[in-house]
């Protein structure tokens, strides 16, 4: 997040201008930069107040039929299914490939398997890998159901097409606001209904116009926002920096394997590292416990196998439930020294050693 040196000039002008809310001047001059980062028009983006409820709206404005399944990866973070059941969908948790992703044509698979209609597919962005909005324009195309992509964790690697797609500005992703997100899409429609939908349906005056909520970016998150893009080229080059030396120190272990792209193609806070087999995940916690590191495993064992979700349907999940008990979330920070990453990486590397899977 950004010092407060740096959101000094932005809250004096907030204070100047007593406006804090509402689509004020400086949550426009935030829209108006992201857009032209992601080559939009300033029409092609809306702020909201978090990608929880971005993403709630965005499947609402997509035409998703209330009643039916959203399918989605179990392999994802809680929010992504709460905005499923906020926006009156089913979710449907589908397998994804060895990357934690689902593709077009697992889709198709999932489709002929599902228990009953289904009225939304929701690609994640898991970790923050890059989603190709053109590929799944065609699934939307072919199949007649409407596609949202939630890139929460990818503003680095997100991009635009004619696709809603929602980021997340929260403060633990690589720009954060603290609690903030944005829709985007190349449609500036689409987008202009999602910013009626988080404005009480207020459009030029105060009559409701549709259902809708408030979910509006405050002017003092904008303030933070300008200020992180403000520095983004240098906080995007130290979180690169600090993931090629992840890279280095574990090119020399087969068996562990990093997302691909990460940190070279595309950042995010997350890193996380792919295990050989279930069999070394306990020897490994132990290793790096013992040398005071942290872990945390990423995503649980899934969303299916959370207790609030446990109900809804799911389909065959191989793949995700390997990841689980092969994927580790490990220490990954701006501000992380070589020296930090180094003995993370020993500790990895002095365990993994032991298998044979791993080219030891």
């Amino acid at each position: 997040m950004p010092p407060a040196g740096a959101l000094a000039p932005y809250i004096e002008r907030i204070d100047g201008a007593r406006w804090y809310s509402n689509f004020g001047p400086l949550c426009m001059e935030f829209e108006a930069r992201l857009a032209a980062r992601f080559g939009l028009s300033p029409a092609g983006i809306c702020t909201i107040s978090n990608a929880t409820l971005g993403l709630e709206l965005a499947l609402r404005t997509a035409g998703a039929k209330p009643g039916t399944l959203c399918l989605l990866p179990s392999w994802t973070f809680s929010a992504s299914v709460h905005a499923v059941l906020e926006a009156g969908l089913i979710p449907c948790f589908m397998d994804v490939d060895d990357q934690g992703l689902i593709t077009p044509d697992l889709v198709h698979e999932a489709l002929t398997a599902a228990p009953s209609e289904v009225g939304a597919i929701m690609p994640v962005a898991v970790c923050g890998q890059p989603i190709d909005p053109a590929v799944w324009s065609r699934v939307a195309q072919q199949s007649g159901i409407p596609v949202v992509l939630d890139a929460a964790p990818g503003f680095d690697g997100a991009r635009a097409g004619n696709l809603l797609s929602v980021v997340s500005l929260h403060a633990t992703k690589i720009l954060g606001v603290g609690e903030g997100g944005f829709v985007m899409s190349s449609d500036p429609d689409l987008v202009a209904s999602v910013r009626l939908k988080s404005n009480f349906g207020f459009q030029g005056s105060r009559e409701a116009l549709t259902q809708a909520t408030n979910g509006k970016l405050s002017e003092y998150a904008a303030a933070v926002g300008l200020a992180g893009l403000d520095e983004w080229p240098a906080r995007r080059a130290a979180f690169q920096a600090a993931a090629q030396r992840y890279r280095d120190n574990l090119a020399d272990i087969p068996g562990a394997w990093l997302p691909a792209g990460w940190g070279q193609d595309w950042c995010s806070t997350t890193c996380v590292v792919g295990l050989p087999e279930p069999a070394c995940l306990m020897p490994v916690l132990d290793s790096l416990h013992g040398a005071g590191v942290e872990t945390r495993a990423w995503w649980g064992r899934g969303m299916h196998t959370h207790r609030a979700f446990a109900g809804y349907p799911r389909l065959a999940l191989p793949v995700t439930e390997r990841l689980a008990e092969t994927i580790l979330g490990l220490p990954f920070y701006i501000d992380m020294t070589f020296e930090e990453i180094d003995t993370v990486c020993a500790a990895l590397r002095q365990e993994l050693r032991r298998w044979p899977e791993s080219g030891a």
